[in-house]
């Protein structure tokens, strides 16, 4: 049996980590005690841990709530600007964005969820609540739903028999079955829809990047308020993805 702990110093790690994360999640919400309260820590566990980050610059002090500091913030760019596949895919997420003037992102994996590693505005006045860094589910996203039906039906199972699956809203597929199912018609149809499953009023396209050698490293979205998804034709959306998706995935080795 394998030994997590065979390392020195990975629980202690771990602590600082779940910290980072709680902030990270809920920038500018939570004091001390209301970490500590989130994650089941002591609090003079919880102060120790948020004092030795703060003196570091990873985490500050808002009014008496915390925030990501300057130095992890700094890090984090440092990290994005250099992705290979953030570099390659922006000129045409632009490019989708501007032809259909709604919020793109472009997520990758992490464990068993998606992070969005990059995000375009759309220039109309109901904007998206998400940002850069945001992590979303791999059952009820669009993002999410496009990277399983990437990979093969053992796969996906794999990846779900893994998941406990939430509600985010009333829409939300939660039963196993279901999430199955949405993600075989996802592979027959070549993309993916979150019909305000993650998020009220919200749905959203997918499409996943794969390279060369047929192996998904990513995958793109376009997000818009529930009326004007009604609006759009469901052909023009879907032909601007795949041709963003496609001129990706030109440039990829």
């Amino acid at each position: 049996m394998e030994n997590t702990h065979a390392v020195p110093g990975t629980a202690a790690f771990q602590k600082f980590m779940r910290v980072l994360q709680a902030v990270s999640e809920t920038p500018g919400q939570l004091n001390i005690s209301g970490l500590a309260r989130q994650l089941g820590m002591p609090r003079p566990t919880v102060h120790r841990i948020v004092e030795a980050l703060v003196v570091e610059g990873m985490l500050r002090y808002d009014n008496d709530t915390l925030s990501l500091g300057p130095r992890l913030v700094s890090l984090a760019w440092r990290s994005l600007e250099t992705h290979d596949l953030r570099q390659i895919a922006r000129p045409h997420i632009e490019q989708l964005r501007d032809r259909l003037d709604e919020t793109v992102h472009l997520a990758i994996p992490d464990g068993l969820e998606m992070v969005y590693i990059d995000k375009l505005e759309a220039n109309r006045t109901v904007r998206m609540a998400s940002r850069i860094g945001t992590r979303v589910s791999l059952f009820s996203s669009s993002v999410g739903k496009a990277w399983l039906a990437a990979h093969s039906a053992d796969q996906v199972e794999q990846m779900l028999a893994k998941i406990t699956p939430t509600s985010f809203t009333q829409h939300t597929i939660t039963d196993r079955a279901g999430i199955t199912e949405e993600i075989n018609r996802t592979r027959e149809r070549g993309y993916s829809q979150d019909i305000q499953e993650n998020e009220l009023d919200i749905c959203c396209y997918g499409s996943a990047i794969v390279n060369s050698g047929q192996q998904a490293v990513g995958c793109i979205s376009v997000s818009m308020p529930t009326y004007r998804f009604d609006a759009l034709q469901a052909d023009e959306a879907i032909g601007a993805i795949r041709a963003c998706v496609a001129a990706i995935q030109k440039q990829l080795v």
